[in-house]
C-alpha cells in the first residue's frame, strides 16, 4: 500500500503523543500534521490534504462534529475517524450526519488504530478510482454505474400489516423467492423492520453489514456501494435490518428513499418488509410502492387494527395500490368468514394464503424459505399465485 497521509487532531497533548507513536511505528503511515484546535485542523487541510483525519471528541474551540462535517463537505476524499469515550445512539446519529467513516472507543489498541486507518484509506482510494472510471457514464445514468441498465418496468412491493403476528416477514421472504424464480438475480428484499427484523434469520444470513451501517456511509450513495450491503440467497439480494434495535434510529426516511430509488434501478422487483407501526421510514416505503400488500387474518383484533390501517392508507391516497391478502385462511376462526371481513373493511380479498404450521415453523427454524423446502405444498403454490397476479399486472 502507498504511504497513507494522516492528520491527527486532539486537544490532549499526551494522548496525541501516544497516538503519534503508534501511527509512526507503521511504515505505511505518515503523520503529516498535528492539531489541538478545530480551527487549526481546517487551516491545515488545504495544504496537507490527508487521506485520513483522526479527530478526538475533545477540541477546545469547535465542536468536533462541526469540524468533521466541514471536512466532509470541503474535502470528500478525506476519511474521518472519530475517537470517543463511549458509543451510543446519539453519538452514532451525529457521526453519521457529519460524515464520520469510523468510530474508535478509547483507549484504542495499537492494532485497532492501525487497521482502521488502513481500511479507511483503502476504501477511499477504491472509491476515488471508481469515480474516475465511471465519471462520464455517471452523467447519463445518475446513481447507476456504467454496467447497470435502468429497469423501466421495475416494481416496489411493500408488505404491511399494523398488527403483530400476521406473518409479514415470512410472506415477504417467500414472495421474494417466488419472484427470483422468474427474475433470477433481479430481486431485492429489504428489511425495514428496523427494531426486530427477522429476514436475515429466515434467509440464514449472519450479516456483517446492515442498513444501519449503510446509512453511515459518507458521500452520495451509489449502486455499486449499496450492492456491497446486500447478501445473496436463493437468487434474492437481501438488505438486513440492524443488529440492535437502537441502531434503527440511524435509518432515516431520506436514506430509505435513496436506497429504494437505487433498488428500483437495479432490480426488477424490490420486496419491502415493514414493522407493525407507521413511522417515517415505513411511510416512505409505502409512498414509493407500486403495490402494497396489506396482510390480515380472521380474528377480531387484527381486523380492528387493519381497519385503522386502511383509513390511513386512504387518507394518503394509497388504496388504489393496496391489495388485501388473507393469511392463514384455512385456520380456525372465531366466527368470521372472508365475506364478513370484506364487508367490514370495504375491500375485496385479492389473495389467500392457507395455514401450514408445520412447514412455516420448520422453515423459520432451518433458515430456509418454505418455497424451497416444499415447492408443491398448497402454501407455496399460493405464494406463487400471489406473485403471478403482481407480475402479470406489469
Amino acid at each position: 500500500m502507498k504511504t497513507i497521509r494522516v492528520l491527527l487532531a486532539d486537544a490532549d497533548g499526551e494522548n496525541r503523543e501516544y497516538l503519534l507513536n503508534i501511527l509512526e511505528g507503521d511504515p505505511d503511515i505518515d503523520v503529516i500534521g498535528e492539531a489541538g484546535r478545530g480551527s487549526e485542523v481546517l487551516e491545515m487541510m488545504a495544504d496537507t490534504r490527508p487521506e485520513v483525519l483522526i479527530i478526538d471528541a475533545d477540541l477546545s474551540d469547535r465542536d468536533n462534529f462541526e469540524v468533521a462535517l466541514d471536512i466532509n463537505l470541503k474535502y470528500p476524499s478525506t476519511g474521518v475517524v472519530l475517537l470517543a469515550q463511549e458509543e451510543n445512539v446519539s453519538l452514532l446519529k451525529r457521526a453519521m450526519q457529519a460524515g464520520v467513516r469510523e468510530i474508535l472507543l478509547k483507549p484504542v489498541s495499537d492494532g485497532e488504530l492501525i487497521s482502521t486507518v488502513k481500511q479507511v484509506a483503502e476504501a477511499y482510494r477504491i472509491t476515488a478510482e471508481s469515480r474516475k472510471e465511471t465519471a462520464e457514464p455517471a452523467k447519463d445514468s445518475g446513481v447507476l454505474g456504467k454496467s447497470q441498465p435502468v429497469l423501466q418496468a421495475s416494481k416496489i412491493v411493500t408488505v404491511f400489516g399494523n398488527k403483530g403476528g400476521v406473518g409479514k416477514s415470512i410472506i415477504s421472504t417467500n414472495l421474494a423467492v417466488a419472484a427470483a424464480a422468474r427474475h433470477q438475480n433481479e430481486v431485492a428484499l429489504v428489511d425495514l423492520d428496523l427494531q426486530f427484523g427477522d429476514i436475515s434469520l429466515m434467509m440464514n444470513i449472519n450479516p456483517r453489514k446492515t442498513i444501519a451501517e449503510l446509512m453511515q456511509e459518507s458521500g452520495e450513495l451509489t449502486a455499486d456501494l449499496v450492492d456491497e450491503y446486500f447478501y445473496e440467497r436463493s437468487g434474492v439480494k437481501v438488505l438486513s435490518a440492524p443488529h440492535k434495535p437502537e441502531l434503527g434510529e440511524l435509518v432515516t426516511s431520506f436514506g430509505v428513499e435513496t436506497v429504494l430509488k437505487i433498488c428500483r434501478q437495479m432490480y426488477s422487483y424490490t420486496i419491502v418488509d415493514t414493522p407493525t407501526f407507521l413511522d417515517d421510514t415505513t411511510l416512505t416505503a409505502l409512498e414509493m410502492s407500486d403495490v402494497v400488500l396489506l396482510l390480515i387474518s380472521l380474528d377480531i383484533p387484527t381486523i380492528k387494527n387493519i381497519k385503522k390501517g386502511i383509513d390511513i392508507l386512504e387518507s394518503l391516497k394509497m388504496l388504489p395500490r393496496t391489495r388485501l391478502v388473507l393469511n392463514r385462511s384455512s385456520s380456525l376462526s372465531v366466527g368470521l368468514e372472508p365475506a364478513d371481513v370484506e364487508q367490514v373493511l370495504g375491500m375485496k380479498i385479492a389473495a389467500s394464503i392457507p395455514s401450514d404450521f408445520k412447514i412455516t415453523v420448520s422453515s423459520v427454524n432451518r433458515g430456509t424459505p418454505f418455497l424451497n423446502m416444499s415447492p408443491k405444498a398448497p402454501i407455496s403454490r399460493s405464494i406463487v399465485e400471489l406473485f403471478n397476479t403482481i407480475d402479470q399486472s406489469k
